[in-house]
């Protein structure tokens, strides 16, 4: 009696379970790195439905809540904001700056700020806003 072979299967490892995991793990790095400035201090910001990312090498000066200004991660007070800003000018040679606020500062912070920040010599100031999802 003669019995049939069974065809061997191909046994090489199954990449597709490993693949996935890459996968997973760079989206995961993706989000976390992009989706944060400066983690390190707190901002509530304001919404608009036209938000857009940071690139990473922009002069990014934060205004906390509690009136603290920061340039990158490195706290200043406002005697010191303009010389500092113009350090940060120089290195990174550049003329245009981030500005984030918190939401519920007063005005006139941000104002002072901006007009400190243009007799710096800033040309152009971007506001930082979260994403606000389109009203259906």
């Amino acid at each position: 009696m003669r019995l049939k072979r069974r065809l061997e299967e191909d046994s090489g490892l199954v990449l597709t379970p490993l693949i996935d995991m890459v996968f997973l793990v760079v989206i995961f790095f993706m989000l976390n790195t992009t989706l944060s400035i400066n983690p390190a201090i707190t901002v509530d910001l304001p919404e608009a439905y036209t938000a857009q990312a940071v690139i990473e090498e922009e002069i990014i000066v934060t205004l906390s809540g509690s009136g603290e200004i920061y340039i990158g991660k490195q706290s200043l007070s406002r005697d010191r904001y303009a010389a500092e800003l113009k350090k940060q000018m120089v290195r990174l040679q550049r003329t245009d700056i981030i500005l984030q606020a918190d939401a519920l500062l007063p005005y006139r912070d941000v104002v002072e700020i901006m007009d400190l920040s243009r007799l710096t010599g800033v040309e152009s100031i971007s506001l930082v806003t979260a994403q606000k999802s389109l009203p259906e």
